[in-house]
């Protein structure tokens, strides 16, 4: 704010009244312009180091024809194999239920890892998914509980 109406930021605490613009001032003109630069994206990151290794959109989501019209192309939950830690679930709104599994060249070098799609769901009717959970039967398998705004569980 105070970069916008040519004075010097001040951080001291209290803040001191009467440091801010009068109302009504006007201050530095402003442009903006929106750029399409994608859709939600997963990212994955180095759990020692803070790195960020690899990120995973879904083709769509990197596209500017899709940028309207087509739903949210986003990731809204990521749901981890509770007997599997590479693999992930995704409620990707409408670009369905996507599984992802973190892939390394070398297992002993995170630099070499990548988030790889190895499947999903997609109806062809449309897709809002917006939940997934992760469960261990007591057949000792995992299941996936999507929720789609569509067409339910």
């Amino acid at each position: 704010m105070h970069l916008l109406f040519g004075s010097e930021p001040a951080y001291d605490v209290p803040y001191v009244a009467g440091t801010e613009p009068a109302l009504g001032a006007i201050g530095e003109e402003v442009t903006i312009e929106a750029v399409f630069d994608g859709w939600g994206y997963v990212h994955l990151f180095d759990a020692a180091t803070g790195a960020e290794l690899d990120t995973y959109a879904i083709p769509e989501a990197h596209d500017p024809a899709f940028a309207f019209g087509y739903g949210d192309l986003t990731v809204h939950e990521v749901a981890v194999d509770p007997q599997d830690p590479s693999l992930a679930y995704l409620s990707y709104y409408s670009g369905g239920l996507i599984a992802i599994q973190i892939q390394c060249t070398n297992p002993s070098d995170n630099s070499t890892c990548e988030l790889v799609e190895v499947g999903g769901y997609r109806d062809p009717e449309g897709n809002d998914f917006w939940g997934v959970e992760t469960f261990v039967g007591e057949d000792g398998f995992t299941y996936i509980l999507a929720s789609n705004s569509d067409s339910g569980l």
